[in-house]
């Protein structure tokens, strides 16, 4: 009961204590004692202020820095994008040259029939150079059917052909060897493949005249290969008088270690041998009258 009528007072004498409060203010008799409370209470004011104003640089910085962070993964995400269509766009280009090339030699001889193929394996064997193509008897390969890449580059022959896939034997197999002829002096001979992966031309006369960079093309000798497909390019030299043939050696035309594509030539018309040119013989006119 006490305590009822005690809230019943309180209300009015804090009525009263405020308004003598505001008066002695207008009135100024207790500005000394607010000069001092405001000297004590001002550092602690600073204080809090500076407390809380740290509190609110620091939530401000964590959310910039979750706001960075986020904007980081997004130009992550956009970079790693932008990466994969940048390598995807070179593949197709790459691609696309390789097909514009293969495409040139199919319009510059025009009487080869020809299927294109991807290379699709390898022959993990140190011995064997010899790759795997995805065409095979459904597309009409067979076996002996020369293989070119860009720039009318022979690269081998179909050795083995199944129903959708087929084996090449590359040109530096150990066990390959192709008529070739020397494109500036016509001279002939047999390119074999070497074990290093590089190319041996033998059976050349000792009389013929060979330089280091000349390229080898093939001769159609045989009938079994086109001509003037390329083979590759000396890069050396070995002569004695002992021997009945002189030999070079050759670099391949084609980076084997990297095909992609390749055309098969499936048919073809051998053209006739270049003739040789002659000298007219000199015919013995008149003779003049003493």
């Amino acid at each position: 009961m006490n305590r009822g009528r005690s809230r019943v007072w309180l209300f009015p004498v804090l009525s009263l204590v405020t308004i003598a409060l505001l008066l002695l203010h207008e009135s100024g008799f207790i500005r000394p004692l607010e000069d001092a409370a405001q000297v004590v209470i001002a550092p602690v004011q600073r204080a809090l202020s500076g407390f809380f104003d740290g509190i609110g640089d620091t939530v401000g910085a964590f959310r910039d820095l979750r706001e960075l962070r986020e904007r980081n993964e997004e130009l992550q995400r956009l970079n790693d994008a932008l990466i994969t269509e940048n390598v995807r766009l070179k593949e197709i280009e790459a691609e696309n040259a390789t097909l514009r090339d293969l495409v040139n030699f199919k319009q510059e001889n025009p009487t080869y029939a020809t299927q294109a193929a991807a290379v699709i394996g390898r022959d993990p064997s140190l011995y064997r150079q010899f790759i795997t193509i995805n065409a095979g008897r459904r597309e009409g390969l067979e076996p002996g059917m020369p293989v070119v890449t860009t720039g009318s580059t022979l690269v081998g022959r179909v050795a083995e052909v199944g129903l959708r896939s087929s084996k090449v034997q590359l040109l530096v197999d150990s066990t390959s060897a192709v008529n070739v002829r020397i494109q500036s002096s016509r001279v002939t001979g047999l390119a074999e493949g070497q074990p290093d992966a590089e190319l041996s031309m033998t059976q050349i006369p000792l009389d013929a005249t060979v330089n280091v960079g000349d390229i080898v093309l093939t001769s159609g000798l045989g009938g079994n290969l086109p001509r003037s497909l390329i083979v590759g390019q000396v890069t050396d030299v070995s002569r004695r008088d002992v021997d009945l043939f002189q030999s070079a050696r050759l670099r391949p035309a084609a980076d084997l270690n990297r095909l992609e594509l390749v055309l098969v030539i499936t048919d073809f018309e051998l053209l006739p041998v270049e003739p040789e040119i002659e000298e007219p013989t000199p015919t013995p006119g008149p003779t003049p009258s003493p």
